[in-house]
């Protein structure tokens, strides 16, 4: 036994190995430098003594070799790699294993090790041992502490004392390292987050970007696999957009709608999912995919959901494992920084996309719109001179009108539905709902469109119900509605050919079908019929021409009477189907029509106050012709000041003139004597309901929109005094 003056200089030399060891771990010398350094301490602390210490690797499934300054470098090499249940790692394994100290008093003789072991140890004169697990944070071993005899015995207090001693200093020195190890990945893993985020910023190449995220991923959270896929919302799937290290077969396999067990159920959920063993899924026992993932080398996948700013799936960043257990905590964090560049790469790039199409959508058609709007001109101006050559030849007159009036119906039709589409998207339309006849709506539908029928020669065969069936809708809106579809199949049908139109009842339902022998729509495009702009390529498209929203404009005018429609198609020259389906309502007994009123053949003054000159000329010469009394205005303020002499009955009165508007106008005549009684009417290319509320508003008595319907001009003017109008006019023609 140690005296106390021996155990105090024990203790003291004891203390200075601690803070000279302590010395050199705080000023970051090496991990191999330390634990060699600590070795020699403990030889000095217990002459005739060796040490070595045995470390594991990061989860203690194996030991990861040596450092000692009393043994080759082969003695610690000879156990690298090895499992810790080896008995061959002997004591030093046992006490990682067992986190408590093990001794061996006698290794020749003990029959409690393996031979393997034992002859390792006799080769290297060791001939008993005393090894101190090394425990780190949560008690967790990251090594032992391998102190060495020369001779067969227990080993004594004192050198089980600086054991301990070893084992602490070693748990200090591999935390350190690790700790550093694991702040240099965090450095190296920010810095690459840096530099993609610099790279995203850029227009730098989609998938190519994609490409560098799934690499960073793949790194940061130790393997050389994985994918990112993109989410279909039309088709409800998953489609892997770029990949890295993994197998054609596994690739092709799962290319589209793959992985369900695992990035489908990710997706389905939105929400993370590691699966630690590929073969404990349920959903992949005894399936091809899970043969194709094992023969690929997978055994654990990560599946994160890409998401948008609102929450909606983009898409999904994967990544699959060698072995069983999956990504760390860590690498967990990173690969979500990772999934928020790649979502908002996604989306950037969606929204790009997007806009692009738009861009070519509104370029085609502004050129379509161009041609179209050319389309009636030329005709229109080819009669003038027609008009102008006739020479009294009335007949020639007769025939250049009906042309001109014909293509003035297509502008007007043109511009009234880009007025309609322009409406619909401000939610500005607003319908005059009221109960309708569908057997009235189709005979003004057919009225409307015979001229396009009977222009091609096409046999139109209307199919209707026994009983009168209604709705409750805009008749308008219905006719539109009806008159599009109709002259859509007009459009698109070869000359001669056959267009049915079939009304029946069906339950709570009125089913409303057009369909035609023409050039059919192909498969791929029946979704987007509908679409703003919408053109199919058919054959007839360049002949018959068109801005593609009549079509958008039954779809969203169905939708605004609580029904559907439908395209129905075989393909290319199979013709095609509309199908409309509204709700029915109880057909009403309609009022007796009131009596009109007598055509009041007497004279008008008129006052047509319009800045642009010819259009004020002509309708003064036209209503000249109807036996009326007109002057023109070209100005507010001369409208005002004519109007004091001529004491009009009636004033046709634009509101955009640039000196006093109409509006201005109005409420001036208004307030004056011979203006009190009148009725003025707004005549005006200004359609919109804002428009009619303001006019109202100023006083004027109706609303009528350029170019103005002649025949319902003059019947207006035939009926005073008026009633305010407001409501019940729509576009003039």
């Amino acid at each position: 036994m140690d005296s106390p003056f021996q155990l105090a200089q024990q203790m003291a030399q004891l203390d200075l190995e601690q803070r000279q060891a302590l010395l050199m771990i705080a000023s970051g010398a090496p991990m191999a430098t330390c634990l060699d350094a600590l070795t020699e301490a403990v030889g000095r602390l217990a002459p005739g003594t060796r040490a070595c210490v045995l470390l594991t690797n990061h989860d203690r499934s194996e030991m990861a070799g040596g450092y000692s300054s009393h043994f080759p470098p082969s003695f610690s090499e000879s156990v690298r790699g090895l499992p810790i249940g080896e008995a061959l790692i002997g004591t030093c394994g046992t006490a990682i294993y067992a986190g408590e100290p093990v001794t061996c008093a006698d290794v020749e003789n003990s029959s409690q090790w393996s031979p393997a072991w034992r002859r390792l140890c006799l080769e290297n004169g060791i001939r008993a041992c005393h090894s101190h697990p090394a425990q780190g944070h949560g008690s967790r071993a990251v090594g032992s502490f391998f102190l060495c005899l020369g001779e067969a015995r227990e080993p004594n207090a004192w050198e089980r004392r600086v054991a301990e001693f070893g084992a602490l200093a070693t748990v200090i020195v591999v935390e350190r390292e690790r700790a550093a190890a694991h702040l240099r990945k965090e450095l190296d893993s920010l810095a690459r987050l840096q530099a993609l985020s610099a790279e995203l910023v850029g227009p730098g190449q989609f998938e190519l970007l994609l490409k560098k995220i799934l690499a960073a991923a793949a790194d940061i959270s130790g393997t050389d696999k994985g994918n990112i896929q993109i989410w279909d919302p039309d088709k409800r799937s998953l489609r892997i957009v770029v990949h890295q290290g993994l197998g054609e077969r596994l690739v092709a396999h799962f290319l589209e709608d793959g992985w369900d067990a695992s990035c489908g159920e990710a997706a389905r959920n939105i929400q993370r999912l590691v699966v630690p063993d590929v073969l404990e899924l349920e959903a992949l026992r005894g399936t091809v995919g899970l043969e194709i993932v094992v023969e690929d080398g997978i055994r654990a996948i990560q599946c994160t959901p890409l998401l948008s700013r609102d929450g909606r799936l983009l898409g999904m960043l994967n990544n699959h494992y060698r072995q069983p257990g999956g990504p760390s905590p860590d690498a967990l964090r990173y690969i979500d920084l990772l999934a928020r560049q790649a979502a908002e790469l996604i989306e950037r790039h969606q929204s790009e996309s997007e806009l692009a199409k738009e861009r070519q959508h509104k370029d085609e058609f502004l050129a379509m719109l161009a041609h179209e709007l050319r389309n009636p001109l030329a005709p229109m101006r080819n009669m003038l001179e027609v008009q102008r050559r006739s020479r009294g030849n009335w007949q020639q007159v007769m025939e250049a009108n009906e042309v001109m009036e014909r293509q003035l119906q297509q502008l007007v039709r043109l511009v009234d539905d880009l007025l309609d589409v322009n409406r619909i998207n401000r939610g500005k339309l607003e319908l005059r709902m009221e109960n309708v006849a569908v057997e009235d709506a189709v005979r003004q539908a057919v009225e409307m469109c015979r001229p396009a029928l009977d222009a091609r020669g096409h046999q139109l065969q209307l199919t209707l119900p026994s009983q009168p069936v209604a709705v409750n809708g805009d008749s308008a809106r219905l006719t539109q509605i009806l008159g599009n579809l109709l002259t859509n199949a007009a459009k698109y049908t070869a000359p001669g050919g056959l267009i049915q139109l079939q009304v029946e009842s069906s339950g709570p339902r009125v089913l409303i079908t057009v369909q035609d022998n023409g050039s059919g729509i192909p498969q791929d495009q029946l979704d987007h019929i509908f679409e703003m702009f919408s053109q199919v390529d058919r054959s007839l498209e360049r002949s018959q021409g068109g801005l593609g929203i009549g079509l958008m404009l039954v779809k969203r005018l169905v939708e605004m009477h609580g029904g559907s429609v439908q395209a129905h198609s075989e393909g290319l020259g199979r013709g095609s189907r509309f199908c409309v389906a509204l709700p029915q309502a109880e057909l009403e007994t309609p009022p007796l029509p009131l009596p009109l009123a007598p055509r009041d053949s007497i004279p008008r003054r008129v006052l047509i106050a319009d800045d642009n000159a010819d259009a004020a000329m002509s309708l003064a010469t036209i209503l000249k012709m109807e036996g009326h009394h007109v002057q023109t205005a070209c100005s507010g303020a001369q409208a005002l000041s004519q109007g004091q002499v001529l004491q009009p009955e009636v004033v046709l009165l634009d509101i955009g003139m640039p000196d006093m508007n109409g509006l201005e106008v109005c409420r001036r005549m208004r307030q004056l004597p011979w203006g009190r009684a009148i009725t003025i009417i707004a005549l005006t290319g200004l359609g919109q309901q804002e428009d009619r509320r303001q006019s109202e508003e100023a006083g004027f008595d109706a609303h009528l929109v350029k170019p103005v319907n002649i025949k319902l001009l003059t019947d207006m003017l035939s009926t005073l005094p008026m009633q305010k109008l407001m409501a019940s006019f729509g576009t003039g023609m």
